[in-house]
């Protein structure tokens, strides 16, 4: 009976609205069906194509600090993480004047180390490294005041070795390589003591010789020559 029950329950997360889909999430957190189900309709319910305030009714309704937690429950499995990325990337990525809050909120929720996590993890699934890296790129974007606190807590979680191995593990994917050489842009930017340490950093995960590669691979995508 409890199995039918969570069959259910499954089924009825497809067709649920964004506030219920997250309260049920938030109660059945545990169970993996459901957390991955749960994901990935917030997933497509917070993508920018469906509607221009998509990104704000997630957030409004805790999609992200739900997601994180469904991630941080639940490491093992890919589906989660992939739609965790997803629910994040879109949320966080937004130029709008709210923007930065909702990059705050996921930052503060641990969605920096959760992403990290899931693509150590997941090292050969592409779509966690693709939208793991948006996450990062996205979350650490910025010239805000509080920008900066995001870059450290990145590279304290291993963004820039995450975003390397993720190019060496991927040569062919664009996207991939576009998104981990934003990352590694956006967290090494700076001129004071924090930004060189991040560089050396990154020196030292093979960056270089990671963006070199991609732009050899990638001669003709004029976004991935410019971010590398």
């Amino acid at each position: 009976a409890q199995g039918e029950l969570r069959a259910a329950l499954i089924a009825a997360v497809k067709e649920m609205e964004l506030e219920e889909v997250v309260a049920v999430l938030r109660v059945h957190v545990a169970v993996a069906r459901v957390a991955e189900g749960a994901c990935l309709r917030l997933a497509v319910m917070s993508c920018p194509s469906l509607s221009a305030q998509a990104a704000a009714t997630a957030a409004e309704a805790g999609a992200l600090e739900a997601v994180v937690e469904a991630m941080r429950a639940h490491p093992q499995v890919a589906g989660v993480q992939e739609h965790g990325c997803r629910t994040l990337r879109n949320v966080c990525g937004g130029i709008d004047a709210v923007a930065p809050a909702y990059r705050q909120r996921a930052a503060e929720a641990g969605a920096l180390e959760a992403v990290v996590a899931a693509m150590q993890a997941h090292p050969q699934v592409v779509s966690v490294q693709e939208h793991g890296c948006q996450t990062l790129r996205n979350v650490c974007s910025g010239i805000n005041a509080v920008a900066p606190a995001y870059r450290q807590r990145a590279a304290e979680a291993g963004a820039l070795e995450a975003a390397v191995a993720a190019m060496q593990a991927h040569p062919q994917v664009v996207s991939v390589q576009e998104h981990a050489s934003a990352t590694l842009r956006n967290v090494c930017s700076g001129i004071n003591a924090a930004g060189l340490a991040y560089r050396q950093r990154a020196a030292e995960a093979g960056a270089l010789e990671a963006a070199v590669e991609a732009m050899q691979a990638h001669p003709q995508v004029v976004d991935l020559q410019e971010h590398a």
